[in-house]
């Protein structure tokens, strides 16, 4: 604006100065001069002339105001409000807040800005009621139709809202629409995108749901058929299940935060529950092998939970290579782990700490060792949970039988510790827990062998071709007589070569 000032004729800068108290019932001179209105000084004059015996016969009536920052008049009578467009600074802040305005409509601007500004706040009226959210989960059963962003903003709400907000939307039914609409999004044939999001929404919503009591005692009440459901499309042989490591994740945090969450007199029955659930299905009856047979086999119970590890770590491949990782021990006489404390209170899981943020953080390396450190997770807190050592070790056997310990020492160990934390987080936990049992962890600590190939971590030691013995193929060829009735070169001679 100074710049401008100092390029205005010197007749229209001592127009302003003179003419500094006039009223905005007409334009100025210097206005007028601005815009093109007047091209002669004579004109100008004579209008500035006009404008002050106008403003004269005015003051009696009407208040002075200051000059405008603009140099623009804003009232109803002058004629340049409809032909001039609003200046760039008025334009980009609302009239609410122009302090250009004259000190008599102070107060009106003030009392505007403060309505202009409590617009967007929520008044009870506008604040969204837990059975608006129930109403709408009732009327729109298609998982097809159902909008994302109500179901985000639903999981917002459980998270943030009070524990009245959320028991009100038990109340109403919220929790059981949930699931219901979590059954029909697993009964799509082919699920798309939309599908996919929605279930993550939805089991996220279930996970915000858990933080209060009585949606953990509701989901207690029903888990037995909603796991089995979850679990069989999480490990369906025809990757029906979700496509992304998150989604699968809330799963197996949902099994850990009901494992977590139990008292010590139920965390036990908890902790068997939850097998159940993790073991391989029964084979149908008529697939069953004789008792004699199934007697000679060791059982393998886990190998489907197993699989599902395994095939995590087969995805990710190209993560699993530090193959010279040892995962540290930690005792008691270290002192970190407190004495006083109850097994299941020593070596159950600890709480993740937040991770900063970081450029590794949030791809599908991080997605997929986040997933692998929930399995891992569940497994501690179940061993931890039984009560004497002797169940414990029984099934560390049967999860060694499974496949979990090879899956474990050959490659969640060989992974970056730095980048990692958690999934060696949990191989600390395990390998802490077995050497206080007395169970061999040495495998799981320090992998297979330093003379096996590391170029293939993932194949055994026994399944490589044999080498060949030395001394079985000599150098010359072995000399063999058929007996045919030819006679050799010696005795031809001997017999005077008469053939």
């Amino acid at each position: 604006m100074r710049d401008k000032m100092r390029a205005l004729d010197t007749n229209i800068k001592a127009d302003f100065v003179t003419k500094h108290e006039m009223t905005p019932s007409a334009p100025s001179a210097s206005t007028q001069k601005r815009f093109g209105f007047f091209s002669s000084s004579n004109n100008a004059d004579k209008e500035a002339e006009k404008a002050s015996e106008s403003g004269s016969r005015g003051k009696s009536s009407s208040k002075t105001r200051p000059r405008s920052r603009t140099f623009t008049t804003k009232t109803d009578s002058s004629p340049l409000k409809k032909m001039k467009p609003e200046s760039t600074s008025s334009s980009k802040r609302p009239k609410s807040v122009d302090f250009s305005r004259p000190s008599s409509s102070s107060s009106r601007g003030i009392s505007a800005s403060v309505l202009s500004s409590l617009q967007y706040i929520r008044t009870p009226k506008d604040a969204d009621e837990p059975s608006d959210f129930v109403h709408y989960l009732k009327e729109v059963q298609k998982p097809e139709i159902v909008e994302i962003t109500k179901l985000h903003k639903l999981r917002i709400l459980l998270r943030n809202e009070t524990v009245a907000w959320v028991q009100e939307f038990m109340s109403c039914g919220g929790m059981d629409e949930l699931i219901q609409l979590l059954y029909r999004i697993i009964k799509v044939e082919w699920r798309e995108e939309h599908e996919d999001t929605l279930m993550h929404e939805v089991l996220l919503c279930l996970k915000a749901l858990c933080t209060t009591t009585p949606a953990l005692n509701h989901l207690r009440s029903i888990e037995s058929h909603l796991f089995s459901t979850l679990l069989q499309m999480l490990f369906d042989d025809d990757k029906k299940g979700p496509s992304e490591f998150s989604t699968r994740g809330i799963i197996i945090s949902l099994l850990f935060t009901l494992l977590s969450t139990a008292g010590p007199d139920e965390q036990v029955s908890r902790a068997h529950t939850i097998l159940s659930y993790m073991r391989d299905p029964a084979p149908p009856e008529t697939a069953q092998p004789l008792s004699f047979i199934a007697d000679i086999y060791q059982p393998r119970p886990y190998r489907v939970w197993c699989k599902e590890v395994t095939n995590v770590t087969k995805e990710v491949f190209w993560m699993f290579l530090h193959h010279y990782n040892v995962v540290p021990v930690t005792a008691l006489e270290d002192g970190l782990i407190d004495p006083s404390q109850p097994y299941s209170k020593r070596h159950f899981p600890p709480p993740h700490p937040p991770v900063p943020a970081a450029p590794y953080i949030g791809g599908v390396e991080w997605e997929a060792t986040s997933y692998l450190a929930n399995h891992l997770d569940l497994m501690n807190g179940i061993i931890a949970s039984m009560p004497t050592a002797e169940e414990r070790n029984l099934l560390r056997t049967d999860l060694k039988a499974s496949g979990f310990e090879k899956v474990m020492g050959r490659s969640l160990r060989t992974c970056k510790e730095q980048f990692y934390p958690a999934l060696h987080a949990g191989l600390k936990v395990w390998v802490a827990a077995a050497a206080e049992d007395g169970w061999d962890y040495q495998f799981v600590r320090e992998g297979p062998p330093r003379d096996a190939p590391p170029s293939s971590p993932m194949k055994a030691t026994g399944n490589q071709s044999p080498k060949k013995k030395p001394g079985i193929v000599s150098e010359a060829p072995p000399r063999l007589d058929l007996n045919v009735g030819v006679t050799s070169p010696d005795q031809r001679k001997s017999s005077g070569d008469w053939l």
